[in-house]
């Protein structure tokens, strides 16, 4: 029987110009993708969101219309990972990836179905967890 991790985030980041969002959080490399990707996320596995065995979470980037609004992007980042057995590990490389932007606001739920719940929010000190 597979383990899943069902994965929710979405994070708002304030900013003005381009952003490349592959670079930022990762390339997806779904179940339906060429082969050449799968190739390129075994070399290269940083480069992309975390995987499961049928492919790595998805993400969606809005950009906002208003060119001169600081409240620039959202970006959700969600999925099913199958055979992946880390809730936690997802929220660290969720926590990991909002390092250094200009977080408006932040928050992930991770649930592994064997190993249970993890929940972040962007400015929760570590001992509210």
């Amino acid at each position: 029987m597979s383990n899943w991790t069902h994965v929710a985030g979405v994070i708002r980041i304030d900013g003005l110009g381009f952003v490349d969002f592959d670079k930022l959080l990762g390339k997806e490399c779904l179940w339906e993708s060429p082969e050449e990707v799968w190739d390129d996320m075994r070399n290269n596995p940083d480069d992309y969101l975390p995987m499961g065995s049928e492919g790595s979470l998805k993400k969606s980037v809005w950009i906002n219309p208003d060119e001169h609004s600081i409240a620039a992007y959202t970006v959700s980042i969600f999925g099913d990972l199958r055979n992946h057995n880390s809730a936690k590990e997802i929220v660290n490389w969720f926590k990991k990836k909002c390092e250094g932007l200009w977080i408006r606001n932040a928050v992930i739920t991770a649930r592994n179905e064997w190993n249970g719940t993890e929940t972040w929010t962007y400015g929760q000190k570590e001992d509210e967890e």
